[in-house]
């Protein structure tokens, strides 16, 4: 009787140390898998800083820096909550970094070692909105005014109030130079300083999407306009002719929404979303209503279609 006791209990302790093993086994798979979930969840992206002579419309060419290539850089775009990883990769001889407004991290991330070739940061996106990313080396306002800077969104995790609907992205910035005899501008930085653009321009170029290029949007459809004003040193008042914005949101967070609104400033390195229903077909133009800015190209146009 004694030795069945002892083999019984000794078999009890056998399963409970088995089964002690497979909680911690699978506490442990959990984690592993939490974390695996998390490592595929990162949004990465990757950013080349070079040098670039661009097209800016009117026969006009200027001497930028670039993100990827291009002015405005790529557009940045996750959802609320996402892990997002960045890495600059530098081929210039230049400090470069990258600040994107959507980040709440030590900014000594933003440009790694001062001069270094590549470097990557994350940051988790709480705050819901549109936000702008630019260089942060020094001198900032060069490095900017020279045409590195994007737009960053971040979508609503439940996504935007009002649903869906036609979406446009807009980066306005400013040009300074004069061009030469063959239209090749060469970037002043007095006049940067001086904040006195010569030129003021829709996603890169001037009158971007004139009479012959205007964005096609549909009539009694909602229309959601994602805006970032660069600056770099200059508030923006973005306006639509012909319509009211039903709807804007500061920063583009919908925690602070304003309605019914017929223009909204929008300071250097700010945002909002505004969204707006063309109530019949036709033209529609929109612009910047500090009106020398207009003049200086940052006028367009949206035309309503059935």
């Amino acid at each position: 009787m004694a030795e069945t006791y002892r083999h019984v209990r000794s078999r009890a302790r056998a399963l409970s140390t088995v089964g002690a093993l497979a909680v911690l086994t699978g506490v442990a798979l959990f984690i592993l898998g939490t974390a695996s979930a998390r490592a595929q969840n990162v949004k990465k992206f990757t950013f080349t800083a070079s040098r670039k002579v661009v097209n800016i419309g009117l026969g006009l060419t200027y001497n930028a820096w670039t993100y990827n290539g291009t002015v405005p850089g790529p557009l940045i775009r996750v959802t609320q909550g996402d892990e997002v990883e960045i890495t600059l990769i530098n081929h210039t001889t230049d400090a470069h970094g990258l600040d994107t407004h959507a980040a709440q991290i030590n900014s000594d991330k933003f440009i790694g070692k001062l001069g270094a070739k590549s470097f990557t940061y994350r940051f988790r996106a709480e705050v819901p909105g549109v936000f702008d990313y630019h260089c942060f080396a020094p001198p900032v306002l060069d490095h900017v005014a020279s045409g590195m800077y994007g737009m960053t969104i971040v979508d609503p995790k439940g996504g935007w109030p009002n649903g869906k609907a036609q979406e446009v992205m807009l980066v306005e910035a400013g040009i300074y130079g004069t061009p030469d005899a063959r239209g090749f501008i060469r970037g002043d930085h007095a006049k940067m300083v001086a904040a006195t653009p010569d030129f003021a321009i829709f996603n890169g170029k001037i009158s971007n999407y004139g009479p012959s290029n205007p964005i096609v949007i549909k009539s009694g459809k909602l229309v959601r306009v994602f805006f970032v004003n660069i600056g770099p040193s200059l508030l923006s008042t973005f306006h639509v002719m012909g319509a009211v914005f039903s709807t804007v949101y500061r920063s583009g967070n919908p925690a602070d929404a304003v309605h019914n609104v017929q223009s909204f400033e929008v300071g250097p390195g700010d945002a909002a979303v505004f969204e707006f229903t063309p109530h019949e077909p036709g033209t529609y133009v929109f612009l910047d209503h500090n009106l020398s800015r207009a003049y200086k190209g940052a006028m367009g146009m949206f035309k309503a279609v059935q």
